[in-house]
């Protein structure tokens, strides 16, 4: 028996977040600075003897049949519209169930929905032996996400899942270009050294409320220069990693965010206005919120001498300090054989 297994790698964005989304993408050109790192959103596939599709999410304990042909029994609303968007890659045996948990939880700011939507793509292609080309592939990611199911973002989390990398990703109206930054690892190595990736609290109910404003402010006028300087950011980011000016990046981490914060008032509530407070207190260059703001994941840039302090300063105030290392790669399958038995 055959069982498939794909993975998409989440990523932590630095500079330009926020520039990808519509309108401003499309009328402005958004540009956004980013990294995959080693936490994944994994599928597996498998055929069963009882007919039909399930799927099943390890960590949020919820399972989804399909009742009929694009009617579902539960609640797993991503892997379902994925489905639903390429019937014709359904693998044809009578029963089949997918598999699926996340290295980080809902809501983290690492953008695990769209690897989620990734990592799935890639696993139905795997099995009906295709390949998608990377740009498709994320454009569709895209669409499942943001018009299929109208969840309100960007375009970087797709893009990233699929190419993965430190890259800086060029969102045009009529296409993207990917920008690796690096060619070598000691940049990358040195900035690894000198990051804290922090869990502060889970954000997934403020992410729609949160994305909304953000963009009637930018409809409105009100944000429209702040997008432009948050653009700006990214090439002088992406030049200080070329000249592993590592500190510098540190810094220019908190100029970025003191930008960001002032697309809406909801992206900094009171509990992360403390903890970055508290990390800047012990030595910290800079830091941000990794996604749309709220809450999620925070990440540090400290000299290496102060890390364990910070480390232990975050900890002490509730915070979960997070290991991590950066990837290279953007979405894997592969596939295995087993003995067959009762699925």
């Amino acid at each position: 028996m055959k069982i498939y297994k794909a993975r998409a790698p989440m990523r932590i964005g630095f500079f330009g977040g926020g520039t990808d989304v519509s309108p401003y993408a499309e009328e402005y050109g958004g540009k956004v600075l980013n990294c995959t790192i080693n936490l994944y959103v994994r599928c597996m596939l498998t055929t069963s003897n009882t007919p039909g599709i399930l799927i099943r999410s390890l960590d949020l304990q919820e399972v989804s049949r399909m009742v009929s042909d694009r009617e579902w029994d539960g609640k797993l609303t991503l892997p379902q519209a994925v489905l639903d968007a390429l019937p014709q890659l359904r693998p044809s045996s009578a029963g089949y169930k997918i598999t699926m948990f996340s290295d980080a939880p809902p809501g983290s700011g690492l953008g695990s929905s769209s690897a989620l939507v990734v990592s799935m793509l890639k696993l139905l292609y795997a099995v009906a032996g295709q390949n998608a080309d990377p740009h498709q592939l994320a454009e569709l990611a895209y669409r499942i996400e943001r018009v299929d199911l109208g969840i309100p973002g960007g375009r970087q989390d797709q893009y990233s899942a699929v190419f993965g990398g430190m890259c800086v990703y060029h969102f045009g109206r009529d296409r993207v270009i990917v920008e690796p930054v690096l060619s070598d690892q000691t940049a990358l190595l040195e900035l690894e050294s000198c990051l804290i990736l922090g869990y502060i609290g889970d954000r997934q109910l403020l992410t729609r409320h949160l994305m909304t404003d953000q963009v009637q402010r930018l409809v409105k006028g009100d944000t429209l220069r702040l997008h432009h300087e948050t653009k700006a950011f990214v090439d002088t980011a992406a030049r200080l990693l070329r000249e592993h000016r590592i500190a510098d990046f540190g810094r220019l981490l908190h100029d970025a965010w003191e930008v960001k914060k002032a697309f809406s008032p909801h992206i900094a509530p009171p509990i992360v206005e403390e903890v970055y407070a508290l990390a800047r207190k012990h030595g910290a260059w800079g830091g941000k919120i990794s996604g749309a703001g709220g809450g999620g994941f925070m990440v540090f840039a400290c000299p290496f001498d102060r890390r364990l302090e910070i480390e232990r300063a975050l900890t002490e105030a509730g915070v979960i300090v997070r290991p991590f290392s950066f990837v290279t790669h953007g979405v894997q399958s592969w596939v295995v054989e087993e003995p067959d038995r009762d699925m």
